[in-house]
Order: C-alpha cells, then structure tokens, then sequence
C-alpha cells in the first residue's frame, strides 16, 4: 500500500460455533538473545495491537503510515484510510482461515493472528542485524504446542486451527460429538524475520521502532503429524 525504505531515517486460534476463543492469553517470549532488546520492545507492543486490533497503535508502529501521501493528504485523513486498510486484512485472515489459506501481508497483521503471536505460541528472538543506519532485522524463532492442547475443555462442536505447511495453510480441527479422531499435518518450527526501520516523531505518533515487514525465513519450517484423539 506504501512505500517503505530502510536506506535513510524515516519514516491460531479456536472457534465455537459462533464465537472465537483465544489459545492463551500469554506474550510468551522464552529468551531473547544478545542485540535482540530493540527488538523486543518494538515488537511486543505492535503484538499487544495486532491482537488487540488497536488501529490507531498500529497506525504509529508500522513504517511509513503517519507520513504516506497514499494514505491521505494529512494524519486525520491518513488515519482513516489506515483504518479501512487494515481492517481488510483483518477481514482477508478470517476469511483465508475458514477456507484453509490465508494469505499472508507483509505487514505483519496476518502473521500475528495466524501463528497467534502474543496469544499463546512460544518464541525467542534470536538475533538481530543492522541492515542500515536506522533499521535491524530481528530473528523470531517460533515453536507450536499443538500437542499441548486440552482437549478437555473443549465443548462438542468446537473448532481448533491447526497451522500448517507452508506459512499460510490452516487446518481446522472440529471436536465431534462423541469419540472420533482428526489428524493434520501441523506445524513444529518455524522463524520470521523482522525489519524494524527507526522513525522521528510525525504528528501524535512519538520517534521510535516501527515495524516495516514481518516475513517467514525460507528453510526454517519443520512440521509432524498429529492426531487428535476425542
């Protein structure tokens, strides 16, 4: 939607029948590695927004949106294009989830509800470099806990998603009324990279890290079957 450039200073879940529910409710960074402090603090703040579906936050950390002339002539128009922008990758996850594919932006937003980033899947970030003055790239390795999952809690009907390979593929997993079993080739290990980019104060939104791509590291993916047993 805007151009982003880091050469210079600038600027899964579970469904009942008819609601969501959340994996966790934990930001679950295991460790972070030497250099990865930046990083930590621009990231789980844009995780808590992502989640949260805090527009105006992620209007501030994503690179480039409070300055992009694509958005808008000034912030109050920009922030509403942001806005409408935003909540069509919202609306595209939820969709792509039900379907079995979900497409992922380079943003972040979609990256953030499929592998639930700050709602329960573990990660450690494991390193960071500089790729310009003024941006890094930070190194997220995720591990899944699907075989972790209390199926106990979980009424008949209900419907778990299974994140599987490549980045993107779903599985949705339903709890059957009575005894029956689901099996899915699902998710082990995977790593994403972060670039971060550094911007200066524009209008309300302070200097600091924004977020300018989150995308999978090719050749970091490891899968297992699984079975569900009810």
């Amino acid at each position: 939607m805007w151009r982003t450039r880091t050469d210079r200073p600038r600027a899964s879940g579970i469904r009942g029948r008819r609601a969501v529910v959340g994996l966790g409710l934990l930001l679950s960074c295991l460790s972070c590695g030497p250099g990865t402090g930046v990083g930590q603090r621009a990231i789980a703040p844009f995780l808590v927004d992502v989640q949260n579906e805090n527009l105006d936050g992620l209007y501030c950390r994503m690179t480039g949106a409070s300055e992009s002339e694509d958005l808008g002539a000034d912030d109050t128009a920009r922030r509403a294009a942001f806005e409408v922008w935003a909540r069509t990758l919202y609306d595209a996850y939820e969709q792509g989830r039900d379907e079995g594919w979900v497409e992922l932006d380079e943003h972040g937003i979609t990256a953030v509800k499929l592998f639930a980033l700050g709602k329960g899947t573990y990660f450690e970030l494991s390193g960071a470099r500089r790729v310009a003055e003024d941006a890094i790239v930070v190194r997220m390795d995720l591990r899944f806990g699907y075989g972790a999952i209390d199926l106990s809690r979980f009424s008949p009907g209900t419907t778990f998603y299974v994140c599987g390979g490549p980045p993107g593929r779903v599985h949705a997993i339903r709890k059957p009324v009575g005894r029956g079993e689901e099996s899915a080739e699902a998710l082990d290990r995977l790593s994403l990279d972060w670039t971060l980019v550094r911007k200066p104060a524009v209008g309300r939104c302070p200097e600091g890290w924004t977020v300018a791509s989150v995308v999978p590291v090719d050749g970091t993916l490891s899968s297992r079957r699984m079975t569900w047993v009810f």
